[in-house]
């Protein structure tokens, strides 16, 4: 059984990768928790440990209004499907 700092929740959430305002993608939050998240990607080359921008665009759901959170992440795994990510502490 796996163990988890914070439990996970399944979401279809885009989100946009980005790197010193270079942008890298476009890909899908697949789940996310308090901690981290897991984007399902096209084959993407990732280190371990590059911190990335991220731009999750949250669609409202009474509306057509898409609300934008930025956080930042540094790349914790990758697999041939996605990436996971852990979040940064907030400045």
């Amino acid at each position: 059984m796996e163990r988890r700092a914070s439990e996970r929740r399944l979401v279809e959430v885009s989100v946009y990768l980005s790197d010193t305002g270079n942008q890298i993608g476009r890909c899908m939050a697949s789940d996310i928790s308090n901690t981290g998240v897991y984007l399902k990607t096209n084959p993407l080359y990732l280190p371990r440990n590059r911190r990335l921008n991220l731009t999750f665009a949250l669609r409202l759901k009474s509306s057509n209004v898409v609300r934008l959170r930025r956080l930042s992440a540094v790349v914790s795994h990758t697999r041939e499907d996605g990436v996971g990510l852990k979040f940064c502490a907030s400045k």
